[in-house]
């Protein structure tokens, strides 16, 4: 019975309100504000309205607007029932409230379908407060097919955030917004009276002072969730939804969050080594409306006024391109040739409008030329390339600002840098780096505020001041980024408000301590139009103020001391290092250049510097200087430079640009080296132990060139010359060098002729050109064995000479003693015949000879191995000597029987020709 009278009591009141409600129809109403009293305000009630609810109306106001009144709470009515003894208990009373609020929520909480209208939020309050009214200006677009009339919108709020953890929660999660409990009421307003299909987006203004709700004294962020609802085929229901964030500020805060911005001005290398542009997309984007234009003209300064407290990390390379630009005329590579351009005026206008950022106190920090990986070239050990490439962004810029850039500070690709390469950067000057705060977390994990974003790493240097540039805070302040399709995304309202409540939350969550905080844009940012305008000049808020990039962590800490403009108080000193070691995650190292890509850049680099020792040497003075320029070696460098630009890295802008800029250059210092050459005869011949070699060093190129012409032999011993010839030959002519050689002995020795720097070292990686001498001279040690040997062969035949002049000395004595001695007794003859029996006789040794043996003649007799007749000396009428036993002294001795035999078989020849 007693449900009965609940129910009853809630759909009289339901009944009463809808009837009031199509009385008036026309009425506009005004905000609903639930303030969570128990007492109503004194004053009419106004039940009309098309939106069915009850309204309280206050008094007229200034504007003639009657001024808002708190809703009645569920509590109120029961209440009132109880009074009129409607209602009997409290737990009755529970059930109705209950019911109530269900009814309520049927207009304001989000079931999760599709909603046929979007609700858009195009101005939001930066801060709300007491004297601070909120008031939001939207649109309504229709994205279902059927009329709706009656709209109405509706704001409401939840309880305060806690935590950056459960803000970033609310904004990424689309639960967890919808989740949430709106008991607060702030405003209640309808907004068109009808939306069609295929009409036009409705637009709205609603706004309210938000006094009487008993909110804190204290900054606070608040979920706060628009509501729009309409009439659909006769019934009300909720017909779209969104959330944002209402940033409560009632009094002047303490202390408010120090934020300094970096925007980088880089683009993605387009300048080839011949001097033209891959494309010509960069007019484009200097153009009014274009990326870089949108950039540099939010930061622009206006009537005079000082530049604002922004810092500009300027891409050399895209300056420098546009000088060429602004200049002309240009060429294009396209597939067909090269096209040429005229002079782009857009590209004269942003260098100017960059001058004077600069000239009204703006401050710019050069990039490396070509925005090189300092990282992964650290990571090679290329140590001097990088040096290089500070030192020449740094000329590049002033040479287009009209003043030297700031020296001191480094933003590496994307914030990410390892100790390695921060010991580096500080050995070379850089005193300030920019770091995605990701590598530097909080010292103690356990505490519930975000420190400041200055530490201090020692080095091998000094001490490196490294900002860590929060993440959070970049990726808000980037812009809208969601689901592809451009209904989803929000708003840049809704998006900055996302900005805006992440620094006040900062700010709340440790009051009175500023802790000064930096936000690095991407690289290649390219936000909607008037984006970054809002970006750079919204952070001036309660909570936050801009400020310039701290130069030392001393002048930081005291221009966080300073509070907000008026506000007369002093903030607590900025807490020192409180973040944590340097880290370098896998993640980030997996998005460097690849170490093979940055070797073989290297390697080639090496090749340029050696044609440019040729072309240049370090004495050729100005001279030198124009025959480089006029053989492009610094466009080879600088291009092959920007061929190891982040730009290249993994995820960005691929490595098929990469890979033309560095073919390019290889292209060039290929046609360049080879325009050098010798050339030589195959073979030379040397007659003499002095001699030349021709060879002719020709220069193919338009550069005078300076080289070495280094001539080495694998027998140094035997082949002497000069190691080194130096040449200096001019454009487009050849030079013959006869070079001196000196052979110390007969052969064929492999000369090697190699084209050297002035500094010694080869030209290229080629083979050298191999000569090959002959030499037909005897060497010394030849000729010493050559007359050894003939000496012997004299001095044997001398001796022999001398051996056979005793032999006749003796001869000839002997012979004259026989004559002049007595006759023997008897008569007997001095020379005494062997008797006929006896037979013939043999020489000992003589036989088998050469096959001779006794045996008997064609008469019979025994032929004797030594035929009968006169010896030598009786044939030339000198008596042959005997010895005193008989024998024959001119016989000869055994040993020279071989001799005696050969003359006694000439002597018997000739006998025998004699009969």
């Amino acid at each position: 019975m007693v449900a009965v009278i609940m129910l009853s009591v809630t759909f009289l009141l339901l009944s009463t309100t809808m009837a009031r409600a199509r009385a008036d129809p026309s009425s506009t109403g005004s905000t609903y504000v639930s303030t969570g009293s128990s007492t109503d305000p004194a004053g009419p009630v106004d039940l009309a309205g098309p939106t069915g609810s009850a309204r309280r109306v206050g008094p007229a106001t200034a504007t003639g607007r009657a001024a808002p009144q708190p809703w009645p709470r569920p509590t109120e009515v029961v209440r009132s029932a109880q009074s009129a003894g409607t209602v009997q208990s409290t737990d009755q009373s529970i059930t109705a409230v209950r019911s109530i609020t269900a009814v309520r929520s049927a207009t304001a909480v989000a079931t999760g379908a599709a909603r046929p209208v979007r609700v858009a939020l195009d101005r939001l309050p930066t801060v709300a407060g007491p004297q601070l009214p909120l008031t939001v200006t939207g649109h309504l677009e229709l994205t279902g097919a059927e009329q709706i009339s009656g709209v109405e919108i509706r704001a409401e709020l939840a309880r305060p955030v806690s935590s950056r953890k459960e803000l970033a929660d609310l904004r990424e999660n689309p639960a967890a917004p919808a989740g949430l409990n709106y008991p607060t009421t702030v405003l209640s307003e309808p907004v068109a009276s009808r939306l069609v299909p295929g009409g036009l987006p409705a637009t709205f203004t609603v706004g309210a002072r938000l006094t009487g709700l008993g909110l804190p004294t204290a900054l606070r962020i608040y979920p706060l969730r628009f509501t729009a609802s309409g009439v659909v085929n006769g019934q009300r229901q909720v017909v779209g939804t969104t959330y944002s964030f209402l940033i409560w500020a009632p009094a002047t805060v303490t202390a408010p969050t120090p934020v300094s911005v970096v925007l980088p001005l880089a683009e993605v290398p387009r300048l080839r080594a011949d001097g033209r542009l891959t494309d010509d997309d960069l007019t484009e984007l200097v153009a009014p409306g274009g990326r870089l234009n949108r950039l540099l003209s939010a930061v622009a300064p206006v009537n005079g006024r000082p530049a604002p407290p922004v810092a500009l990390a300027v891409d050399p390379l895209l300056v420098q391109t546009l000088q060429i630009i602004s200049s002309g005329p240009y060429e294009v590579a396209t597939p067909s040739g090269p096209s040429p351009r005229r002079a782009d005026r857009d590209a004269e206008a942003f260098l100017a409008k960059l001058k004077a950022f600069a000239d009204a106190g703006g401050t710019i920090f050069a990039l490396p030329y070509g925005d090189v990986d300092v990282v992964a070239l650290t990571r090679a050990q290329e140590f001097h390339s990088i040096l290089v490439a500070l030192l020449t962004g740094r000329t590049v810029v002033a040479n287009v600002i009209g003043r030297g850039p700031d020296a001191t500070i480094a933003y590496p690709g994307d914030g990410l840098i390892d100790a390695p390469t921060l010991d580096l950067l500080r050995r070379m000057g850089i005193t300030t780096v920019i770091a995605d705060s990701r590598l530097l977390p909080p010292k103690d994990p356990e505490k519930t505020y975000t420190p400041a974003s200055a530490t201090g790493i020692p080095t091998s240097g000094g001490v490196a001041r490294v900002l860590a540039a929060d993440q959070q805070l970049g990726e808000l302040a980037a812009g809208p980024a969601g689901p592809v399709s451009e209904t989803d995304l929000p708003t840049q309202a809704e998006s900055f408000q996302n900005l805006l409540a992440e620094t006040a939350m900062i700010t709340a969550e440790r009051p009175g301590l500023a802790r000064p905080q930096t936000i690095a844009l991407p690289r290649y940012w390219d936000p909607p139009a008037g984006w970054a305008q809002t970006v750079v000049g919204g952070l001036s808020t309660p909570f936050s103020r801009p400020v310039a990039l701290p130069s030392t962590p001393a002048a930081q800490a005291a221009s966080a001391e300073t509070g907000s403009a008026g506000s007369g108080s002093v903030a607590q000193a900025v807490p020192a290092d409180e973040r944590g070691r340097l880290t370098y995650p896998d993640w980030a190292r997996a998005a460097e250049l690849p170490i093979s890509r940055v070797i073989a850049a290297e390697d080639l680099r090496s090749q340029i510097h050696a044609l440019r020792s040729v072309l240049c040497p370090p004495d050729s003075g100005a001279a030198g200087v124009r025959n480089c320029a006029a053989a492009g070696i610094d466009a080879m460098e600088n291009t092959l430079t920007s061929s190891e630009s982040v730009a290249w890295r993994t995820g960005a802008a691929g490595t098929d640009g990469a890979d033309e800029l560095g073919t390019g250059v290889a292209g060039a210092v290929r046609a360049l080296r080879d325009g050098i050459r010798v050339v030589a005869s195959r073979s030379v011949s040397l007659t003499g132990k002095h001699g030349t070699v021709p060879v002719t060093l020709e220069n193919n190129t338009e550069a005078v060139i300076n080289v070495v012409l280094s001539l080495s032999s694998s027998d140094r011993a035997r082949l002497r010359s000069a190691t080194q010839v130096k040449l200096t030959v001019p454009p487009l002519q050849k030079v013959q060098v006869e070079i001196e050689v000196d052979a110390e002995g007969a052969g064929t020795f492999p000369v090697d002729v190699t084209i050297l720097t002035p500094a010694g070292k080869p030209l290229s990686a080629a083979p050298p050109v191999r000569i090959l001498v002959k030499s037909t001279v005897f060497g010394v040690i030849a000729v010493a064995i050559t007359g050894g040997a003939l000496a012997v062969l004299v001095f044997a035949v001398l001796v022999r000479l001398v051996r056979r002049l005793r032999t006749l000395r003796g001869r000839t004595s002997t012979g004259a003693s026989a004559r002049t001695e007595p006759a023997p007794q008897g008569g007997g003859s001095t020379l005494a015949e062997p008797p006929e029996a006896a037979g013939p006789q043999r020489l000992p040794g003589a036989a088998g000879v050469f096959g001779l043996s006794g045996g008997p003649g064609p008469s019979g007799t025994p032929v004797s191995a030594v035929p009968d007749g006169p010896g030598p000396h009786e044939r030339e009428g000198v008596p042959d000597a005997a010895s005193a036993d008989g024998r024959r002294t001119d016989v000869p001795s055994e040993d020279d029987g071989l001799a005696w035999l050969l003359r006694a078989g000439h002597a018997s020849g000739g006998r025998g020709r004699q009969r």
